[in-house]
């Protein structure tokens, strides 16, 4: 006979016992000894999430000893239930104990300890039991598909100190029957989506994938982890099929450095096919002190990644203050770039250039944004981060002067800073940049190459940097005339802790907290110079979009991009794309992957990124391509300031192929952007015509759409403007008829009017054409 145990409880294991917790959207069971989730269950689909059982804990710290200064790893054992009902649980418990992992950061001397971390240990941490108290809490509301939860570390053990909290933790997953047709929601750099990626992960191109890629430990568990804020953009996951979804996020109003890790043990792992993912808080918990975690959601949906998106949007609304940018920039659609002063020792064009190179792209590109980077001493990627002048280009006043020559010929400049860097051949490196430099737990900077170029990552916590930055960025609008200060890096490489104790931040894990001050109140001193300033930072940056205009967009290799998730989540935060040819491409692959830039950028209504430097490499026909890209861009730009990007919301199907972009304009009609790369002919968009989505994302008040039968058969076939006569003929005589018609369709071929249109039953059926792109307006 099993022992007895009150309602809620699953008689387990010796010593181990099960609880149920939730509501009518899910279910959860909690094994208490094991610290793990042992059940995820969709009540409405049925399926339990957990397929594989695997032995882990859902919470795990990294450790140091301080007699040897070794790093370890320590779960949760010793398990006593404070609270339980069927929607709360809070676990504490009451020590820890030492353990062979493989949750090690990307990297990390801990990713592949294969059960080897006691080695070496001093006594303070090869005892059984460490004093390290830690306490799970967890809560589900009802009929909330979303679980909240928090965690507690109360560390009195003598000799350790906590740096990082792996929480919360879930291994063993997939959806439905099979794995194949899953997808990941990765937030790395502007989004990423991947099918299949227990198999995906563990392929060449994953392991290759630089800063983002995989790593195979040494317990054969595959592994990505990127820091949030900046190569993770957002702090938040989701992992879905066509049946079931899993949302993961972390809800942290102190913006303190946090991994996003996901794992897999591949498509051939004896123990069965399964995902995994977890939450790594860098935070420092010495002998004597707690740490508190923010919270954390885990919900179980029918949806795809767009409930998450709108879910986390929910949160960031309370602590994330939407930009408030000057009104000219609204139409803006293309930037000049211009990294073409010095380059490694070479000189293309000198400050005197500027007003030609300004005239040069107003004429090619309409460009009135003229971008300039390698500026400054020895030019790009060449000591940072001395901000001079570099006086083989020509004098302060020279740049000033050409500056000056943009503004008063109705263009702005802005200019390229690097904001996270020293390199380390400067004069200046001993004095100041190792002062700056960012101490890992060891003591030991962090070292980065471009090129052949070597630099150490600096501390945006540190006021003496920071300051320095604002400083330069200052004077840069103040004496030069800039308009715009872009921060190279800040939203795009890996934030990190820094343990040097000399330096002005209260905590490790404040690297956000540093570039989100420096933004915030540069800005407002750049305005106080130039009401019309602005900043741009590289890549993307949840918080830091609060105060920045544009965010230049890419994530290296252009497999599984998904750009759509930042934009549907922060459709305020303009995204600038890089449209320019690859020189590293040729031929049709060249063609292509313009073609795709192009067109990716047309339907996210992004500015474009070109460079006259990179026009040589067009041919004829890529070259008329993007000619008509540019003029389309231009015609939809009056159409998208002040519209709402919803992704594919109100998009009840498409044909195989197709991609769609739904604008909901200010003025409450509807803009839906289409991209056929195929140019497959008689493809199909259905529109929801009933509720469709207001410029909150909400529900619209749009009543159903009832088109009387005549109008319907009479509309089949007929182009749009006669099948809008009809309709607006039907809608005077009928006030049930459908409001929703179409008002005006163009492509980026030059042609107007060639889509046809028909009522349906899920709404306005509209066919196109094999033109790349087509743009639709219904009202």
């Amino acid at each position: 006979m099993p022992p007895p145990h009150h309602d809620g409880q699953i008689a387990g294991e010796a010593r181990h016992m099960q609880h149920r917790l939730g509501n009518d959207r899910f279910e959860i069971v909690i094994d208490d000894e094991a610290c793990r989730i042992a059940r995820l269950r969709n009540v409405a689909t049925g399926d339990d999430y957990i397929k594989t059982g695997l032995d882990y804990s859902m919470c795990q710290l990294v450790c140091i000893d301080e007699d040897s200064n070794d790093r370890f790893e320590a779960a949760p054992r010793c398990a006593r239930v404070r609270a339980h009902t069927a929607e709360q649980l809070e676990i504490e418990y009451e020590a820890c104990e030492v353990v062979g992992g493989s949750t090690g950061p990307t990297g990390s001397a801990c990713s592949a300890c294969e059960g080897d971390c006691m080695k070496g240990r001093s006594s303070s941490v090869r005892s059984a039991r460490l004093a390290i108290r830690v306490s799970v809490r967890a809560q589900a509301c009802p009929g909330d598909a979303e679980s909240v939860w928090s965690v507690r570390v109360a560390n009195n053990q003598p000799g350790v100190r906590v740096i990082q909290v792996l929480f919360p933790r879930l291994r063993g997953v997939y959806l439905g029957d099979s794995w194949r047709d899953d997808v990941m929601i990765y937030p790395h750099h502007a989004g990423e989506k991947t099918q299949a990626p227990i198999e995906e992960y563990t392929t060449p191109r994953y392991l290759n994938f630089g800063r983002a890629q995989s790593i195979r430990d040494g317990n054969g568990v595959y592994s990505r982890e990127i820091n949030y804020c900046g190569l993770a953009s957002m702090n938040w996951m989701y992992y879905h099929d066509d049946q079931n979804g899993l949302y993961l996020a972390s809800y942290d109003p102190e913006f303190i450095v946090t991994g996003l890790r996901v794992e897999t043990g591949g498509p051939d792992c004896p123990d069965g096919p399964w995902m995994g993912w977890a939450f790594r808080k860098h935070v420092e918990v010495r002998t004597g002190q707690t740490w508190e975690s923010p919270d954390y959601g885990i919900a179980v949906t029918r949806d795809d990644w767009r409930w998450g998106a709108k879910r986390y949007r929910q949160w960031a609304d309370t602590v994330m203050p939407m930009p408030d940018n000057p009104d000219f920039l609204e139409d803006e659609h293309v930037l000049n770039q211009c990294y073409n002063f010095k380059r490694d020792g070479v000189i293309f064009n000198k400050f005197r250039d500027i007003p030609r190179m300004y005239e040069d792209g107003r004429a090619r590109f309409g460009a009135r944004h003229m971008f300039i980077a390698s500026w400054n001493r020895k030019g790009f990627d060449q000591n940072y981060p001395e901000y001079y002048p570099d006086m083989e280009l020509g004098t302060a006043w020279e740049l000033a002067e050409g500056c000056e020559y943009v503004n008063e010929h109705g263009g702005f400049v802005t200019f390229y800073i690097n904001s996270r860097i020293f390199e380390k051949t400067s004069d200046y490196f001993n004095s100041l940049g190792v002062k700056w430099a960012i101490e890992d737990e060891n003591g030991e900077m962090i070292h980065e190459s471009y090129g052949p170029h070597n630099f150490v990552v600096l501390c945006p916590s540190h006021d003496e940097w920071k300051n320095y930055l604002m400083d330069v960025a200052g004077w840069m609008v103040k004496c030069s005339h800039a308009t715009g200060i872009y921060l190279d890096q800040l939203g795009s490489a890996q934030p990190w802790p820094c343990f040097d104790p000399e330096h002005t931040h209260a905590s490790v894990g404040e690297f956000n907290r540093g570039y989100l001050e420096l933004v915030r109140n540069l800005l407002a001193r750049l305005r106080s110079i130039n009401p019309d300033s602005f900043l741009m930072i590289e890549n993307c940056g949840d918080i830091y979009g609060s105060y920045v205009w544009g965010n230049l967009t890419w994530n290296g290799e252009p497999y599984d991009e998904f750009f759509n998730l930042y934009k549907y989540t922060f459709p305020e935060y303009v995204q600038v794309n890089m449209v320019n040819p690859r020189r590293d491409l040729d031929g049709r692959e060249r063609a292509e992957r313009l073609h795709h830039d192009l067109d990716r950028a047309l339907m996210l209504g992004s500015v474009f990124w070109l460079g006259l430097d990179k026009m040589p490499y067009l041919e004829d026909d890529t070259r008329e391509y993007l000619d008509a890209a540019l003029r389309l861009r231009a015609r939809l730009t009056p159409l998208i300031r002040g519209a709402r990007y919803v992704d594919m919301d109100g998009v009840a199907s498409v044909s195989y192929g197709l991609q769609v972009g739904h604008w909901v304009m200010a003025d409450g009609r509807d803009l839906y952007i289409v991209v056929n790369p195929g140019r497959v002919a008689d493809g199909v968009v259905v529109v929801s015509s009933g509720r469709g989505v207001n410029a909150d994302g909400g529900a619209s008040s749009r009543g159903d759409c009832q088109v009387p039968s005549q109008a319907c058969s009479q509309a089949v076939g007929r182009t749009c403007d006669q099948a809008l006569a009809q309709a607006h003929d039907c809608a005077v005589s009928d006030p049930r008829t459908c409001k929703r018609v179409i008002v005006d369709d163009f492509d980026i071929d030059g042609g107007s009017g060639r889509v046809c249109c028909e009522p349906c039953s899920e709404g306005l059926r509209v066919r196109l054409h094999d033109a790349e792109v087509v743009c639709i307006l219904t009202e």
